[in-house]
């Protein structure tokens, strides 16, 4: 069940590493060292709060810790609906490593604990070496603005990826109503 877990998380993988390696550059950018860069990946393994830590953190630290607080609040509902319908001897590890993608494949593909630790392994490993990978090597690539700005985008681009497919009858309501808020919001 491990092996087919790492398996499974081969198309996260694919997902992970160019976002990852866009949040190594940006944190160089911003003027994190390589090994904050890292470590943030390590121990915090939640991508869009760690683009907001990194984005909030010279402007305000308490915004940059409690905005990716508030942001993770939905992997509370996730580890309750993995714990219910998996046996959990390391719910600990097991919550950790359960970001969204995980999560999305989790929730209908895992059929015991082995297989959610391979899923979320192969995803964290792909995670971590991104962000190596960007904090490490990518600084050469922020001289080009054009490659800076392609990376940058990418997560977007990996949202929106995971947004599509599920765009299907009343999921199309809730997209909308979601989005509204958020441009509310921004404005």
């Amino acid at each position: 069940m491990f092996r087919k877990g790492l398996i499974y998380s081969l198309p996260i993988i694919l997902a992970y590493i160019p976002v990852a390696f866009t949040f190594g550059v940006l944190a160089r950018t911003l003027g994190f060292s390589d090994v904050e860069a890292l470590l943030a990946s390590i121990l915090i393994f939640a991508g869009a709060s760690q683009f907001a830590l990194i984005t909030l953190y010279n402007q305000s630290l308490l915004s940059a810790i409690f905005i990716p607080i508030f942001m993770n609040l939905r992997h509370i509902i996730y580890s309750s609906i993995i714990a219910q319908k998996l046996k959990l001897k390391l719910p600990q590890i097991s919550a950790f490593g359960l970001t969204d993608e995980v999560f999305a494949v989790s929730v209908n593909a895992a059929e015991d604990e082995r297989f959610l630790l391979g899923l979320e392994l192969g995803s964290y490993s792909a995670w971590v070496g991104g962000t190596a990978l960007g904090a490490f090597v990518g600084g050469v690539l922020i001289l080009d603005e054009n490659i800076y700005s392609a990376l940058v985008f990418s997560l977007s681009a990996l949202f929106l990826v995971l947004l599509l497919p599920n765009l299907k009858g009343r999921h199309i309501k809730a997209a909308l109503s979601g989005g509204a808020v958020a441009l509310a919001f921004h404005f």
